[in-house]
């Protein structure tokens, strides 16, 4: 019976009002002009340029992808946790991660919202590409997630679609479900509204289009780092 008894069963009601993205398809077939599988190898430029300023021992990474960013703390001796709902995206990521011989990262192919993070605590938490994608019903529940396994003063990397940016608007939340969204932009004040609830805010940008050796920037992202508050 479809009954609502739990607060899970109506965020699974919920979801059946929204439209997913298939990331297994997306990450095999790879057609589609998204640069971070053009620069699947090349950390995000603020997270290269927050970890030659900050001390990180403990990371996590949500939507990692095929690794990028997460190898990359680890190559900087930075023991990291990576998650993605796609195994094919997981799979590579290992791969890559084998090819540069690092062994401080571990990727997990697994829903955050299914995950266990008792007792798990981390200096860095970043998200390159899940919360613009999340339902409104969900983004709660994220918010909590990145909060409780934070360390007291811990930072939060966030980077999410721009509203206005590749003429993409905001899509407002019940809109959301009326029009069955894979996602959505933000605006600058929207973003400080809801994660200001629960963190400090150091530093909220559009990004910029840079292509460099070993990082890379997209001026249809807003840029984040959170503290923890």
């Amino acid at each position: 019976m479809n009954n609502i008894n739990t607060i899970e069963d109506l965020y699974q009601m919920l979801d059946r009002y929204t439209e997913g993205v298939d990331w297994d398809n997306f990450y095999t077939r790879r057609d589609k002009p998204a640069p971070f599988l053009t620069y699947n190898k090349l950390p995000d430029k603020c997270v290269v340029e927050f970890i030659k300023e900050h001390t990180i021992q403990k990371a996590c990474e949500f939507g990692c992808g095929e690794g990028r960013n997460a190898i990359y703390l680890a190559e900087n001796g930075i023991e990291v946790e990576a998650y993605d709902l796609s195994e094919v995206a997981i799979e590579n990521a290992r791969r890559n991660a084998e090819e540069s011989k690092t062994e401080k990262a571990v990727f997990r192919a697994e829903n955050i919202f299914a995950a266990d993070f008792a007792d798990k605590k981390f200096d860095l938490v970043i998200d390159s590409g899940i919360f613009h994608h999340l339902t409104p019903h969900r983004r709660l529940h994220y918010r909590d997630i990145v909060s409780d396994i934070l360390t007291e003063n811990g930072y939060f990397i966030l980077l999410c679609f721009a509203a206005g940016a590749d003429g993409a608007d905001e899509v407002e939340d019940y809109e959301f479900y009326r029009s069955r969204q894979t996602g959505t932009t933000f605006t600058e004040e929207r973003l400080r509204t809801f994660w200001g609830e629960k963190f400090e805010i150091l530093e909220l940008r559009k990004g910029e289009n840079i292509v460099e050796p070993e990082m890379w920037e997209s001026e249809y992202l807003y840029i984040c780092v959170f503290r923890k508050a």
